[in-house]
């Protein structure tokens, strides 16, 4: 089992680290429908089978669940700052004072990953409340010509399929059988038609 800093020293790609929190968040939000909160720090998340956390609490006041979503973002602008170095910060430890006051220094060094500029500022800077997944959600329906509308990257995974309420990760399923017998089809024609 690894933590969170261990897993990202050699799955630093932007656009994996995006999935990631996409990833973490539509768990938060389950964690928190189910009326718990989570301790969110990069020790707490750990890799065994997949990332998750590890420290679940009974009971979730909306003050948690504001303190989740301020530490999983915080969490997120730590990793996205701290990549380009090479190394893993960890920032959930900072005040949101803190965060507010420096946030334009770490949004300038954030690695862009498109669409999810603006979450970290509305969360930590304005203090809204919501989740990244129904962030990035709402961001590709409104945008669906986005280069990271990862649809059929997110949910072909079993993991994907795991953390979608849809069942819409099927489609992939259903489309690969008619193009492996096309695929069959032809290739035995063309066999046929060397051989005779």
């Amino acid at each position: 089992m690894e933590t969170l800093g261990q897993y990202f020293s050699y799955n630093n790609d932007p656009e994996k680290v995006q999935e990631v929190f996409i990833s973490l968040d539509n768990q938060l939000k389950l964690i928190h429908s189910k009326g718990y909160s989570v301790d969110i720090n990069s020790s707490t998340i750990v890799y065994e089978n997949g990332l998750g956390f590890s420290n679940f609490n009974k009971g979730l006041t909306e003050s948690q669940r504001k303190a989740n979503i301020e530490d999983l973002a915080k969490l997120a602008v730590g990793t996205y700052f701290s990549l380009p170095t090479g190394s893993f910060s960890d920032y959930t430890h900072l005040p949101n004072e803190y965060m507010r006051e420096n946030f334009d220094i770490m949004e300038a060094s954030i690695l862009k990953s498109g669409e999810s500029d603006n979450y970290y500022r509305e969360v930590l800077v304005e203090g809204k409340v919501g989740y990244y997944s129904d962030y990035i959600e709402t961001m590709r329906k409104n945008n669906p010509q986005s280069k990271n509308n990862n649809r059929v990257l997110t949910y072909s995974t079993p993991e994907g399929k795991a953390m979608s309420k849809r069942d819409d990760a099927a489609f992939i399923d259903l489309a690969f059988y008619p193009i492996l017998i096309t695929i069959t089809i032809i290739l035995a024609y063309i066999v046929y038609i060397l051989f005779i």
